[in-house]
């Protein structure tokens, strides 16, 4: 088991994987129009108020030289498997949902393709 940044006991769960990151930075470089947005569902709205990390021109303060300085202490909403867990989801439909949203910012930026999220046996 283990507390995430509020409090909230988490049982640790062996059949999880991680998301894979590909480390292309749009969630980070963009993330000051995310918090900048309201929603209907009060749960996501909980983890945008309490993104406590401030942007300059939309980057997140705590990208340095492409790469999150406190990737192991990083926020809920900056934790792809964590907030799936936090809103009930469905492990293998929010990684489909999540990296059909990342490919397509990816394509949108023109990013180089080695960046799209490819998903194994999930």
């Amino acid at each position: 088991m283990f507390r995430d940044q509020d409090g909230h006991l988490w049982r640790r769960r062996r059949h999880l994987m991680d998301f894979p990151c590909t480390s292309c930075g749009l969630c980070c470089t963009t993330v000051g129009s995310l918090l900048q947005s309201k929603f209907d569902d009060p749960n996501v709205q909980l983890l945008i108020d309490k993104f406590p990390f401030k942007t300059v021109d939309g980057v997140c303060e705590m990208l340095k030289d492409g790469l999150c300085s406190v990737y192991d202490q990083r926020p809920m909403l900056c934790n792809v498997k964590l907030v799936g867990l936090y809103l009930g989801l469905n492990q293998n439909q929010w990684y489909k949902a999540q990296a059909a949203t990342c490919n397509k910012v990816i394509e949108e930026n023109k990013l180089d393709p080695s960046y799209k999220v490819v998903l194994g046996d999930a």
